[in-house]
């Protein structure tokens, strides 16, 4: 049973598929009642400001899912999983909503590691949705 209380959070990468990601976990957090959390890290060696990330982030979620509200958009620096496995623990987050790309199989030993790392070392439950980058 879901805790009614508990934020949902919503880790986007601004990759192609993250607006389909971010309806999804929209309509879960409305479905469930629970408030939105939504988690944009920017890789530490990135150029990007955390502003212009932030706008990038608002543009989406805009775009994506309307009228729906956020209670939170939150833009962190660092190590992906870190920062998302920290920010878990520092909000009482409920559920995590993660996105997993499908790649060509060479690519498949260096991709996934964010959702497996985070499924090993954050507390709560997280759902991993398929993402496909045309749709």
């Amino acid at each position: 049973m879901y805790d009614d209380r508990r934020p949902i959070l919503l880790c986007l990468d601004l990759e192609a598929g993250s607006d389909v990601l971010a309806r999804i976990g929209a309509g879960y957090a409305r479905r469930l009642g629970q408030p939105l959390h939504i988690l944009y890290v920017l890789p530490r060696s990135g150029g990007e400001t955390e502003d212009a990330a932030m706008e990038r982030l608002q543009g989406l979620v805009a775009g994506a899912i309307g009228g729906v509200d956020s209670d939170i958009l939150v833009v962190r620096k660092g190590c992906i999983e870190e920062q998302i496995v920290d920010y878990v623990k520092e909000n009482a987050i409920d559920m995590v909503i993660l996105g997993h790309r499908h790649k060509a199989r060479r690519e498949r030993v260096y991709v996934g590691s964010t959702v497996k790392t985070v499924i090993s070392l954050a507390p709560g439950r997280i759902l991993v949705v398929p993402v496909n980058d045309e749709e």
